[in-house]
């Protein structure tokens, strides 16, 4: 689990991502879990929302977080809970599954994968019904549903 947590740990300084998405995205789902279970730090939380460009509010409706409780959590350097780790977690993920797409691509140069995903998750989408794909970041389900709706632009079978 090593890159993963020092990806994290490491990242402190402002502007730094709070998490190495791509070591994220292409480790075991056991090296996960044992980061979800030992509870992401909700200061790493507000710094991840930071890094996607959108209100807090926002996204914390969107991962079916609780204000206050983050605030309180962040502000006594606590993690937060298991449940609420695995839907943040799930979505860093998911921008190194982007990042990781970008790679293959080869056109890295200036891309910015939290700022592009957070843009992409608050449009309707065509393959998913013309739901927000924001709007199924709530629940394992719903991130995987957008999980493969990234993949489908990337196989080219537009999403």
């Amino acid at each position: 689990m090593s890159e993963l947590e020092t990806g994290a740990r490491k990242a402190q300084g402002k502007g730094t991502p709070p998490f190495a998405y791509k070591a994220l995205y292409r480790a075991s789902p056991v090296d996960r879990i044992g980061v979800i279970k030992k509870g992401v730090a909700a200061s790493d939380l507000k710094r991840f929302i930071a890094a996607l460009h959108v209100d807090q509010k926002v996204m914390f409706d969107a991962l079916n977080l609780k204000t206050a409780t983050v605030n309180k959590k962040a502000a006594n350097n606590q993690p937060l809970s298991t449940e609420d780790s695995e839907r943040v977690l799930g979505l860093a993920k998911l921008v190194g599954q982007l990042e990781d797409m970008v790679e293959e691509s080869g056109e890295t140069d200036g891309f910015d994968a939290p700022e592009w995903l957070s843009s992409w998750l608050r449009q309707p989408l065509p393959a998913l019904g013309g739901v927000n794909p924001i709007d199924l970041l709530d629940t394992m389900e719903g991130q995987a549903v957008v999980s493969r709706a990234l993949a489908q632009i990337q196989s080219g079978a537009f999403a």
